[in-house]
Protein backbone atom coordinates (compact mmCIF):
# COMPACT_ATOMS: atom_id res chain seq x y z
CA UNK A 1 0.00 0.00 0.00
CA UNK A 2 1.32 3.43 -0.94
CA UNK A 3 2.21 5.33 2.29
CA UNK A 4 1.46 8.73 0.76
CA UNK A 5 -2.00 7.50 -0.21
CA UNK A 6 -2.50 6.06 3.30
CA UNK A 7 -1.55 9.32 4.96
CA UNK A 8 -3.82 11.25 2.60
CA UNK A 9 -7.05 9.36 3.37
CA UNK A 10 -6.32 9.29 7.11
CA UNK A 11 -5.64 13.03 7.24
CA UNK A 12 -8.80 13.74 5.24
CA UNK A 13 -10.92 11.52 7.53
CA UNK A 14 -9.45 13.09 10.69
CA UNK A 15 -10.11 16.58 9.30
CA UNK A 16 -13.76 15.73 8.56
CA UNK A 17 -14.18 14.36 12.09
CA UNK A 18 -12.54 17.48 13.54
CA UNK A 19 -15.08 19.71 11.77
CA UNK A 20 -17.95 17.44 12.91
CA UNK A 21 -18.72 15.78 9.58
CA UNK A 22 -18.68 12.09 10.52
CA UNK A 23 -21.02 11.08 7.67
CA UNK A 24 -18.57 12.36 5.05
CA UNK A 25 -15.67 10.78 6.95
CA UNK A 26 -17.53 7.46 6.91
CA UNK A 27 -17.98 7.62 3.12
CA UNK A 28 -14.28 8.36 2.66
CA UNK A 29 -13.23 5.43 4.87
CA UNK A 30 -15.61 3.05 3.13
CA UNK A 31 -14.14 4.07 -0.24
CA UNK A 32 -10.69 3.21 1.11
CA UNK A 33 -11.95 -0.12 2.52
CA UNK A 34 -13.49 -1.03 -0.84
CA UNK A 35 -9.93 -1.10 -2.22
CA UNK A 36 -8.20 -2.37 0.95
CA UNK A 37 -10.75 -4.52 2.87
CA UNK A 38 -8.09 -6.07 5.14
CA UNK A 39 -6.65 -2.78 6.39
CA UNK A 40 -7.24 -3.18 10.16
CA UNK A 41 -6.66 0.44 11.12
CA UNK A 42 -9.17 1.59 8.49
CA UNK A 43 -11.80 -0.49 10.32
CA UNK A 44 -10.83 1.33 13.53
CA UNK A 45 -11.37 4.70 11.84
CA UNK A 46 -14.68 3.43 10.43
CA UNK A 47 -15.73 2.47 13.97
CA UNK A 48 -14.85 6.00 15.11
CA UNK A 49 -16.97 7.62 12.38
CA UNK A 50 -19.92 5.38 13.29
CA UNK A 51 -19.40 6.04 17.00
CA UNK A 52 -19.54 9.78 16.37
CA UNK A 53 -22.94 9.21 14.71
CA UNK A 54 -24.15 7.17 17.72
CA UNK A 55 -24.50 4.05 15.55
CA UNK A 56 -23.12 1.88 18.32
CA UNK A 57 -23.98 -1.58 16.97
CA UNK A 58 -22.24 -0.88 13.65
CA UNK A 59 -19.29 0.72 15.44
CA UNK A 60 -18.98 -2.39 17.64
CA UNK A 61 -18.94 -4.60 14.54
CA UNK A 62 -16.29 -2.44 12.82
CA UNK A 63 -14.02 -2.47 15.90
CA UNK A 64 -14.34 -6.26 16.18
CA UNK A 65 -13.47 -6.57 12.49
CA UNK A 66 -10.26 -4.63 13.15
CA UNK A 67 -9.41 -6.97 16.05
CA UNK A 68 -9.98 -10.06 13.89
CA UNK A 69 -7.67 -8.64 11.22
CA UNK A 70 -4.98 -7.56 13.71
CA UNK A 71 -5.28 -8.82 17.31
CA UNK A 72 -2.28 -6.64 18.26
CA UNK A 73 -4.00 -3.37 17.26
CA UNK A 74 -4.42 -1.55 20.59
CA UNK A 75 -6.51 1.22 19.00
CA UNK A 76 -9.13 -1.36 18.01
CA UNK A 77 -9.54 -2.47 21.65
CA UNK A 78 -9.65 1.19 22.74
CA UNK A 79 -12.36 1.97 20.19
CA UNK A 80 -14.36 -1.12 21.16
CA UNK A 81 -14.12 -0.07 24.81
CA UNK A 82 -15.50 3.40 24.03
CA UNK A 83 -18.43 1.91 22.11
CA UNK A 84 -19.26 -0.59 24.86
CA UNK A 85 -18.99 2.03 27.60
CA UNK A 86 -21.51 4.23 25.80
CA UNK A 87 -23.77 1.19 25.37
CA UNK A 88 -23.79 0.71 29.18
CA UNK A 89 -21.60 -2.41 28.98
CA UNK A 90 -19.14 -1.32 31.63
CA UNK A 91 -17.62 -4.74 32.39
CA UNK A 92 -16.84 -5.46 28.72
CA UNK A 93 -15.55 -1.91 28.23
CA UNK A 94 -13.15 -2.30 31.16
CA UNK A 95 -11.89 -5.65 29.84
CA UNK A 96 -11.13 -4.19 26.42
CA UNK A 97 -9.45 -1.00 27.64
CA UNK A 98 -7.22 -3.13 29.89
CA UNK A 99 -6.31 -5.22 26.84
CA UNK A 100 -5.43 -2.02 24.97
CA UNK A 101 -3.21 -1.05 27.91
CA UNK A 102 -1.55 -4.47 27.88
CA UNK A 103 -0.61 -3.90 24.23
CA UNK A 104 0.38 -0.25 24.80
CA UNK A 105 1.05 0.34 28.53
CA UNK A 106 2.44 3.88 28.30
CA UNK A 107 -0.65 5.57 26.90
CA UNK A 108 -2.37 8.41 28.77
CA UNK A 109 -5.41 8.28 26.48
CA UNK A 110 -6.10 4.66 27.43
CA UNK A 111 -5.50 5.35 31.13
CA UNK A 112 -7.88 8.32 30.99
CA UNK A 113 -10.56 6.10 29.45
CA UNK A 114 -9.98 3.42 32.09
CA UNK A 115 -10.33 6.09 34.80
CA UNK A 116 -13.58 7.28 33.21
CA UNK A 117 -15.05 3.75 33.27
CA UNK A 118 -13.93 3.23 36.88
CA UNK A 119 -15.47 6.55 37.94
CA UNK A 120 -18.71 5.70 36.17
CA UNK A 121 -18.88 2.37 38.02
CA UNK A 122 -18.27 4.14 41.37
CA UNK A 123 -14.70 3.00 41.95
CA UNK A 124 -13.05 6.38 42.52
CA UNK A 125 -9.94 5.09 44.32
CA UNK A 126 -8.98 2.91 41.32
CA UNK A 127 -9.96 5.71 38.93
CA UNK A 128 -7.72 8.16 40.78
CA UNK A 129 -4.77 5.76 40.54
CA UNK A 130 -5.32 5.25 36.78
CA UNK A 131 -5.63 9.00 36.12
CA UNK A 132 -2.51 9.77 38.16
CA UNK A 133 -0.54 7.16 36.22
CA UNK A 134 -1.68 8.74 32.95
CA UNK A 135 -0.58 12.16 34.22
CA UNK A 136 2.88 10.78 35.00
CA UNK A 137 3.28 10.08 31.27
CA UNK A 138 1.56 13.31 30.15
CA UNK A 139 1.05 15.91 32.93
CA UNK A 140 -1.21 18.02 30.69
CA UNK A 141 -3.53 15.22 29.51
CA UNK A 142 -7.01 16.74 29.73
CA UNK A 143 -9.02 13.51 30.06
CA UNK A 144 -6.77 12.23 32.85
CA UNK A 145 -7.11 15.57 34.66
CA UNK A 146 -10.89 15.49 34.21
CA UNK A 147 -11.16 11.96 35.59
CA UNK A 148 -8.79 12.80 38.45
CA UNK A 149 -11.09 15.69 39.38
CA UNK A 150 -14.13 13.40 39.15
CA UNK A 151 -12.48 10.84 41.43
CA UNK A 152 -11.45 13.54 43.91
CA UNK A 153 -15.02 14.81 43.99
CA UNK A 154 -16.40 11.31 44.65
CA UNK A 155 -13.79 10.83 47.40
CA UNK A 156 -14.64 14.31 48.79
CA UNK A 157 -11.00 15.44 48.53
CA UNK A 158 -12.02 19.07 48.18
CA UNK A 159 -8.66 20.90 48.36
CA UNK A 160 -6.89 18.65 45.81
CA UNK A 161 -10.00 18.92 43.62
CA UNK A 162 -9.76 22.71 43.59
CA UNK A 163 -6.07 22.56 42.58
CA UNK A 164 -6.85 20.08 39.79
CA UNK A 165 -9.68 22.25 38.45
CA UNK A 166 -7.55 25.41 38.42
CA UNK A 167 -4.82 23.55 36.52
CA UNK A 168 -7.41 22.18 34.09
CA UNK A 169 -8.74 25.70 33.41
CA UNK A 170 -5.19 26.99 32.88
CA UNK A 171 -4.74 24.33 30.17
CA UNK A 172 -8.21 24.73 28.66
CA UNK A 173 -9.42 28.29 29.38
CA UNK A 174 -12.13 27.86 26.72
CA UNK A 175 -13.56 24.75 28.37
CA UNK A 176 -17.14 25.36 29.47
CA UNK A 177 -17.12 22.16 31.53
CA UNK A 178 -14.05 23.23 33.52
CA UNK A 179 -15.58 26.61 34.39
CA UNK A 180 -18.88 24.92 35.26
CA UNK A 181 -17.05 22.57 37.60
CA UNK A 182 -15.24 25.47 39.28
CA UNK A 183 -18.59 27.22 39.71
CA UNK A 184 -20.06 24.08 41.26
CA UNK A 185 -17.13 23.80 43.68
CA UNK A 186 -17.35 27.50 44.61
CA UNK A 187 -21.09 27.03 45.21
CA UNK A 188 -20.35 24.09 47.51
CA UNK A 189 -17.89 26.29 49.43
CA UNK A 190 -20.57 29.02 49.59
CA UNK A 191 -18.31 31.44 47.68
CA UNK A 192 -21.21 32.83 45.68
CA UNK A 193 -19.41 35.70 43.90
CA UNK A 194 -16.75 33.35 42.53
CA UNK A 195 -19.39 30.79 41.63
CA UNK A 196 -21.33 33.41 39.66
CA UNK A 197 -18.19 34.47 37.77
CA UNK A 198 -17.33 30.89 36.77
CA UNK A 199 -20.90 30.03 35.77
CA UNK A 200 -21.18 33.21 33.69
CA UNK A 201 -17.96 32.32 31.87
CA UNK A 202 -19.26 28.78 31.28
CA UNK A 203 -22.52 30.25 29.96
CA UNK A 204 -20.61 32.54 27.60
CA UNK A 205 -18.72 29.54 26.21
CA UNK A 206 -21.78 27.28 26.02
CA UNK A 207 -25.05 29.30 26.07
CA UNK A 208 -27.31 26.24 25.67
CA UNK A 209 -25.95 24.17 28.58
CA UNK A 210 -28.91 23.57 30.89
CA UNK A 211 -26.70 22.55 33.84
CA UNK A 212 -24.85 25.87 33.64
CA UNK A 213 -28.19 27.72 33.59
CA UNK A 214 -29.31 25.77 36.64
CA UNK A 215 -26.03 26.39 38.49
CA UNK A 216 -26.04 30.13 37.79
CA UNK A 217 -29.69 30.32 38.83
CA UNK A 218 -28.87 28.58 42.13
CA UNK A 219 -25.95 30.96 42.70
CA UNK A 220 -28.21 33.98 42.25
CA UNK A 221 -30.70 32.34 44.59
CA UNK A 222 -28.21 31.90 47.43
CA UNK A 223 -26.82 35.43 47.15
CA UNK A 224 -29.98 36.73 48.82
CA UNK A 225 -30.45 36.37 52.59
CA UNK A 226 -33.82 34.69 52.19
CA UNK A 227 -32.32 32.21 49.72
CA UNK A 228 -29.45 31.35 52.08
CA UNK A 229 -31.92 30.87 54.94
CA UNK A 230 -34.05 28.50 52.85
CA UNK A 231 -30.90 26.68 51.70
CA UNK A 232 -29.75 26.19 55.30
CA UNK A 233 -33.18 24.94 56.34
CA UNK A 234 -33.30 22.54 53.39
CA UNK A 235 -29.82 21.24 54.17
CA UNK A 236 -30.74 20.67 57.82
CA UNK A 237 -33.97 18.84 56.98
CA UNK A 238 -32.08 16.71 54.44
CA UNK A 239 -29.49 15.82 57.10
CA UNK A 240 -32.26 14.73 59.49
CA UNK A 241 -34.20 12.86 56.80
CA UNK A 242 -31.22 11.03 55.27
CA UNK A 243 -29.62 10.44 58.67
CA UNK A 244 -32.69 8.76 60.12
CA UNK A 245 -32.93 6.52 57.04
CA UNK A 246 -29.25 5.57 57.43
CA UNK A 247 -29.62 5.03 61.21
CA UNK A 248 -27.30 7.88 62.18
CA UNK A 249 -27.70 8.40 65.93
CA UNK A 250 -27.07 12.16 65.78
CA UNK A 251 -29.78 12.58 63.13
CA UNK A 252 -32.27 10.66 65.28
CA UNK A 253 -31.41 12.97 68.19
CA UNK A 254 -32.18 16.01 66.05
CA UNK A 255 -35.37 14.34 64.79
CA UNK A 256 -36.79 13.90 68.31
CA UNK A 257 -35.54 17.36 69.30
CA UNK A 258 -37.45 19.10 66.50
CA UNK A 259 -40.43 16.73 66.38
CA UNK A 260 -42.92 18.97 68.22
CA UNK A 261 -41.63 22.38 66.96
CA UNK A 262 -41.57 21.11 63.38
CA UNK A 263 -45.09 19.72 63.57
CA UNK A 264 -46.39 22.98 65.04
CA UNK A 265 -44.57 25.08 62.45
CA UNK A 266 -44.95 22.79 59.44
CA UNK A 267 -47.53 25.00 57.70
CA UNK A 268 -45.52 28.25 58.21
CA UNK A 269 -42.36 26.45 57.07
CA UNK A 270 -44.04 25.19 53.91
CA UNK A 271 -45.40 28.67 53.21
CA UNK A 272 -41.92 30.15 53.74
CA UNK A 273 -40.27 27.62 51.40
CA UNK A 274 -42.97 28.25 48.79
CA UNK A 275 -42.54 32.02 49.09
CA UNK A 276 -38.75 31.73 48.79
CA UNK A 277 -39.05 29.54 45.71
CA UNK A 278 -41.43 32.03 44.06
CA UNK A 279 -39.23 34.98 45.11
CA UNK A 280 -36.22 33.29 43.51
CA UNK A 281 -38.00 32.56 40.24
CA UNK A 282 -39.28 36.13 39.97
CA UNK A 283 -35.83 37.64 40.63
CA UNK A 284 -35.00 39.87 37.60
CA UNK A 285 -31.64 38.21 36.87
CA UNK A 286 -33.12 34.73 37.16
CA UNK A 287 -36.00 35.68 34.84
CA UNK A 288 -33.49 37.06 32.34
CA UNK A 289 -31.43 33.89 32.62
CA UNK A 290 -34.49 31.75 31.93
CA UNK A 291 -35.28 33.49 28.64
CA UNK A 292 -34.84 30.59 26.29
CA UNK A 293 -34.80 30.30 22.50
CA UNK A 294 -37.99 30.17 20.49
CA UNK A 295 -39.46 26.69 20.44
CA UNK A 296 -38.36 25.88 24.00
CA UNK A 297 -41.21 24.94 26.37
CA UNK A 298 -42.58 27.75 28.52
CA UNK A 299 -41.32 28.01 32.07
CA UNK A 300 -44.87 27.43 33.35
CA UNK A 301 -45.09 24.17 31.39
CA UNK A 302 -41.62 23.10 32.55
CA UNK A 303 -42.55 23.76 36.20
CA UNK A 304 -45.81 21.81 35.80
CA UNK A 305 -44.02 18.82 34.23
CA UNK A 306 -41.21 18.88 36.81
CA UNK A 307 -43.28 19.27 40.00
CA UNK A 308 -46.72 17.95 38.98
CA UNK A 309 -45.86 14.42 40.10
CA UNK A 310 -44.59 15.78 43.43
CA UNK A 311 -47.88 17.60 44.04
CA UNK A 312 -49.75 14.37 43.20
CA UNK A 313 -47.50 12.55 45.68
CA UNK A 314 -48.32 15.12 48.40
CA UNK A 315 -52.07 15.00 47.71
CA UNK A 316 -52.10 11.20 48.00
CA UNK A 317 -50.00 11.37 51.17
CA UNK A 318 -52.39 13.87 52.77
CA UNK A 319 -55.36 11.76 51.62
CA UNK A 320 -54.25 9.00 54.01
CA UNK A 321 -54.91 11.16 57.09
CA UNK A 322 -58.75 11.54 57.14
CA UNK A 323 -59.64 7.81 56.85
CA UNK A 324 -56.84 6.81 59.26
CA UNK A 325 -58.09 9.30 61.86
CA UNK A 326 -61.72 8.16 61.27
CA UNK A 327 -60.76 4.48 61.76
CA UNK A 328 -58.78 5.26 64.92
CA UNK A 329 -61.72 7.14 66.41
CA UNK A 330 -64.11 4.31 65.52
CA UNK A 331 -61.77 1.82 67.20
CA UNK A 332 -62.10 3.82 70.42
CA UNK A 333 -58.89 5.80 70.50
CA UNK A 334 -59.41 8.94 72.64
CA UNK A 335 -59.04 12.31 70.95
CA UNK A 336 -56.09 13.17 73.18
CA UNK A 337 -54.15 10.16 71.88
CA UNK A 338 -54.23 11.50 68.34
CA UNK A 339 -51.93 14.42 69.15
CA UNK A 340 -48.61 12.53 69.13
CA UNK A 341 -49.63 10.60 66.01
CA UNK A 342 -50.55 13.77 64.14
CA UNK A 343 -47.31 15.39 65.31
CA UNK A 344 -45.23 12.55 63.88
CA UNK A 345 -47.32 12.35 60.72
CA UNK A 346 -47.03 16.06 59.97
CA UNK A 347 -43.29 15.99 60.65
CA UNK A 348 -42.77 13.09 58.25
CA UNK A 349 -45.01 14.85 55.71
CA UNK A 350 -42.90 18.04 55.77
CA UNK A 351 -39.64 16.10 55.42
CA UNK A 352 -41.05 13.93 52.61
CA UNK A 353 -42.25 16.98 50.67
CA UNK A 354 -38.86 18.67 51.00
CA UNK A 355 -36.99 15.56 49.84
CA UNK A 356 -39.36 15.00 46.91
CA UNK A 357 -39.05 18.62 45.72
CA UNK A 358 -35.26 18.44 45.95
CA UNK A 359 -35.12 15.17 44.00
CA UNK A 360 -37.50 16.45 41.31
CA UNK A 361 -35.40 19.59 40.82
CA UNK A 362 -32.29 17.48 40.15
CA UNK A 363 -33.91 14.96 37.79
CA UNK A 364 -34.19 15.41 34.00
CA UNK A 365 -37.44 17.05 32.86
CA UNK A 366 -40.09 14.31 32.35
CA UNK A 367 -41.51 13.89 28.84
CA UNK A 368 -44.94 12.78 30.04
CA UNK A 369 -47.51 15.22 31.40
CA UNK A 370 -48.46 14.66 35.07
CA UNK A 371 -51.98 16.06 34.45
CA UNK A 372 -53.65 12.63 34.72
CA UNK A 373 -52.03 11.78 38.03
CA UNK A 374 -52.67 15.27 39.38
CA UNK A 375 -56.37 15.08 38.54
CA UNK A 376 -56.66 11.58 40.01
CA UNK A 377 -54.83 12.59 43.21
CA UNK A 378 -57.10 15.62 43.61
CA UNK A 379 -60.20 13.44 43.25
CA UNK A 380 -58.80 10.94 45.78
CA UNK A 381 -58.13 13.74 48.29
CA UNK A 382 -61.68 15.05 47.85
CA UNK A 383 -63.06 11.50 48.23
CA UNK A 384 -60.95 10.96 51.34
CA UNK A 385 -62.28 14.10 53.02
CA UNK A 386 -65.85 13.42 51.87
CA UNK A 387 -65.95 9.78 53.00
CA UNK A 388 -64.63 10.71 56.45
CA UNK A 389 -66.95 13.68 57.00
CA UNK A 390 -70.18 12.44 55.35
CA UNK A 391 -71.92 9.93 57.60
CA UNK A 392 -73.96 8.48 54.71
CA UNK A 393 -70.76 6.80 53.44
CA UNK A 394 -69.95 5.17 56.78
CA UNK A 395 -68.75 2.53 57.65
CA UNK A 396 -67.31 1.31 54.30
CA UNK A 397 -66.39 4.63 52.68
CA UNK A 398 -63.23 5.53 54.62
CA UNK A 399 -61.67 2.00 54.52
CA UNK A 400 -62.41 1.71 50.79
CA UNK A 401 -60.79 5.08 50.12
CA UNK A 402 -57.80 4.10 52.29
CA UNK A 403 -57.21 0.86 50.35
CA UNK A 404 -57.63 2.43 46.90
CA UNK A 405 -55.42 5.37 47.91
CA UNK A 406 -52.74 2.92 49.06
CA UNK A 407 -52.79 1.16 45.68
CA UNK A 408 -52.60 4.45 43.79
CA UNK A 409 -49.80 5.69 46.04
CA UNK A 410 -47.85 2.49 45.38
CA UNK A 411 -48.30 2.87 41.60
CA UNK A 412 -47.22 6.52 41.70
CA UNK A 413 -44.11 5.82 43.78
CA UNK A 414 -43.13 2.96 41.45
CA UNK A 415 -43.55 5.09 38.34
CA UNK A 416 -42.25 8.54 39.33
CA UNK A 417 -38.61 9.33 38.40
CA UNK A 418 -37.79 11.20 41.62
CA UNK A 419 -38.23 7.99 43.60
CA UNK A 420 -35.80 6.04 41.45
CA UNK A 421 -32.04 6.14 41.54
CA UNK A 422 -29.80 5.03 38.71
CA UNK A 423 -26.36 5.65 37.33
CA UNK A 424 -25.28 5.23 33.72
CA UNK A 425 -22.08 5.72 31.86
CA UNK A 426 -21.75 9.09 30.17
Amino acid sequence: MNHAETDQWQEAAQHLLAVNRPEQAERLVRQHLAQHPRHAFAHVVLALTLFRQQRLLEADEAANSAIRLNPQESEAFYMLSLVQANADKAALAETNIREALRLSPINSKYLGTLAWILNATTRPTEAKAAAEMGLRYDPAHVECLTQLAQAQELLQQWDPLLSTLHYLVSLRPQSSVAHQWLGQEALRREEYTQAQAHYQEALRLDPTNSKVHQGLSQTLRYQSKIGRLAHGLNRYLTFVSEGTKNRVLRAWGHFFLILIPLSLLCIPLLLFLGFESLYWRLHPEVRQLRNRPAGAPSYLRETFYRYGAVVSFVFLLVAFLPPVIWIMLKLGFPDSALGPGLTGGLTILVMSIGQALKSAAEMPLPDKSPAGWLLLATLVLVASLGSSLWSALWPWGPPAVLVSNGLLFYCLVRGVPFTQAGRTLR
